[in-house]
C-alpha cells in the first residue's frame, strides 16, 4: 500500500502529561473512523490518509467468535461490506473474505475488514511523531479487554490510546489488564455528568457531546484530565470547532478533520 499525500498544518496528539502545558496548541483532530470522506470508514487506507496528514484517529472495535479484534462500527457486517451477519457470530475467516470497499468506490474493491492489529502495526510504520487513537468499544465479548490491552502493550501505544462507549465493568476489566490504559465512564452531556467524571478515578478521559466552558476543561486539566468532544460529527461546522478550541478542550472527533485544520490554518 503506498500513499503520496501532501502533509497539511494538521494538530497531533501530545502525551498526557503534556495536556496542561499545551495551553496554546490547537485541539487534537481524531479523524472519525478515518478520512471517511476520501476512503471506505474503518479501512486501511482511511486510516492511512489520515495517519500521513498528521491526524489523529477514532476507530471501533469488536471481538469476532473466534475471539479475533476487528475495525468495523456496525453490529453487522450489511452495510460496509459485501455479506450479511453478526460480527460476534463470524469467526475472522469469514469476515476478511468480504469485500469492505467497493460500497464507497469501485476503486476501493477488495479492501478488507482490518484487524486491530493490522491499525496497530500502520501506526507503528507511519506516524511521524505520536498520534491519538481513540478506541471505540462497540459490543463487550469476553475477554476483549485483555485481548486488546495486549495487543496495546505488543505494539508500544498504551501512551497513545484511550477507550471509551464501554459499561462500567469492561472499564474495571481494563484496569485490571493494565491500570495505565486511559478510559472513559460515560458519553457525557451535561455539566452535571462532567462533575461526576472530575471526580471518578475510572474517567482518565472525557468524552463530551457538548462543548464545556474552558473553565471546566480547566479543571479537567488540573486533574490530569483530558476532554474530548464529539458533538454532530458528521456535520460542517465551523462555529463548533471554534468554541471547542477556545475552549482549549484537547480533541475533536470529526468527519470534517481537513476542513477544519484548513479553517483554522487559513491564514497561516
Amino acid at each position: 500500500m503506498s500513499f503520496n499525500i501532501p502533509i497539511l498544518s494538521c494538530v497531533i496528539a501530545v502525551p498526557p502529561e503534556a495536556v496542561a502545558d499545551e495551553s496554546d496548541a490547537d485541539p487534537i483532530l481524531l479523524a472519525h473512523r478515518g478520512l471517511v470522506r476520501h476512503a471506505p470508514e474503518n479501512t486501511l487506507p482511511s486510516f492511512a490518509a489520515a495517519i500521513e496528514l498528521g491526524l489523529s484517529i477514532e476507530l471501533d472495535v469488536y471481538q469476532t467468535r473466534d475471539e479475533q479484534l476487528v475495525i468495523i462500527h456496525d453490529r453487522t457486517v450489511d452495510r460496509t461490506t459485501n455479506g450479511t451477519g453478526e460480527v460476534v457470530k463470524m469467526a475472522l475467516a469469514e469476515i476478511r473474505k468480504l469485500d469492505a470497499g467497493s460500497w464507497f468506490d469501485p476503486r476501493f474493491t477488495g479492501e478488507k475488514v482490518p484487524t486491530l492489529e493490522e491499525v496497530f502495526k500502520l501506526i507503528r510504520e507511519r506516524q511521524r511523531t505520536p498520534l491519538t487513537v481513540a478506541l471505540n468499544m462497540k459490543v463487550i465479548s469476553p475477554g476483549i479487554e485483555k485481548n486488546i490491552v495486549q495487543l496495546v502493550e505488543k505494539y508500544e501505544l498504551l501512551d497513545q490510546l484511550f477507550a471509551f462507549g464501554q459499561p462500567i465493568n469492561s472499564t474495571r476489566h481494563f484496569k485490571e489488564a493494565n491500570p495505565k490504559l486511559r478510559t472513559t465512564t460515560q458519553h457525557i452531556r451535561d455539566t452535571e455528568q462532567f462533575e461526576a467524571d472530575l471526580r471518578d478515578p475510572l474517567a482518565d478521559d472525557l468524552w463530551v457531546v457538548y462543548v464545556p466552558d474552558a473553565k471546566a476543561t480547566e479543571q479537567a486539566h488540573k486533574l490530569g484530565k483530558r476532554v474530548w468532544v464529539s458533538l454532530h460529527i458528521a456535520h460542517k461546522e465551523p462555529d463548533t470547532w471554534d468554541k471547542a478550541r477556545a475552549s482549549k478542550v484537547d480533541g475533536i472527533c470529526t468527519d470534517w478533520a481537513l476542513e477544519c485544520c484548513l479553517h483554522w490554518h487559513r491564514d497561516v
